[in-house]
């Protein structure tokens, strides 16, 4: 039987919305860019820009807040400074959210003990509150199949091969050059610092995915 973790992974691959935290109109910000390329994949479920400062972005309402959101939210995009990570994660837990990926970084990769500290009480709050982590410090997940991506330029053709990365930089490199050589993905998760769900967890998750033959892991 699968565990709960698959279950609890399975269910983050298919988010029916998708909040972004920290979304904003400056177009080289990531705040903006994952909304982007989340309208620009084609994702079908429901976009919530989030930002107290902004009213519309890409024509999508912006909500101040996560309790401002009307709907039910399945997974939270964050984008925002670490030291404002902690309040987000009880909005989340008020908002009954139960997976949040955390693009935010300069947490415990600066080697900073303060930023270490800080990535601890994340961490710590995240599993109090029930909520799954992925990240920080990393892109998040990329599914063609659900119409999800974090770049602009990846093939939204499905595949069979399952990947698992710590780097951003190199997840994203990875699905492009290879599509070049006609490989396709079923799902890929970048996972930079793994505070809380883990390369021993996602891979897990790929050994019970039906659409996953082969798994790719670069640690």
């Amino acid at each position: 039987q699968p565990s709960s973790i698959v279950k609890t992974i399975d269910d983050i691959f298919h988010p029916s919305s998708i909040a972004v935290v920290g979304a904003s109109q400056e177009e080289s910000s990531f705040g903006h860019q994952y909304l982007q390329v989340l309208v620009e994949s084609g994702y079908q479920g429901r976009l919530y820009p989030v930002n107290p400062r902004e009213k519309e972005i890409l024509g999508i309402r912006v909500y101040p807040s996560l309790n401002d959101i009307p709907g039910k939210v399945d997974y939270v995009i964050c984008c925002i400074n670490a030291r404002l990570v902690l309040d987000l994660l009880a909005q989340c837990a008020r908002k009954n959210v139960r997976a949040v990926h955390l693009f935010t970084g300069k947490l415990s990769e600066t080697g900073d003990e303060k930023a270490y500290h800080l990535e601890e009480d994340i961490k710590k709050q995240a599993r109090d509150l029930g909520i799954n982590l992925i990240g920080p410090n990393c892109m998040g997940i990329y599914y063609p199949g659900e119409r999800i991506s974090f770049n602009h330029d990846l093939c939204m053709e499905p595949g069979s091969v399952g990947a698992i990365v710590q780097s951003g930089g190199l997840a994203g490199e990875i699905v492009r050059l290879s599509a070049l050589r006609g490989v396709r993905f079923s799902k890929v998760v970048s996972y930079g610092n793994a505070a809380d769900l883990s390369e021993t967890d996602f891979l897990e998750y790929f050994l019970w995915d039906n659409a996953t033959k082969i798994i790719l892991m670069y640690l």
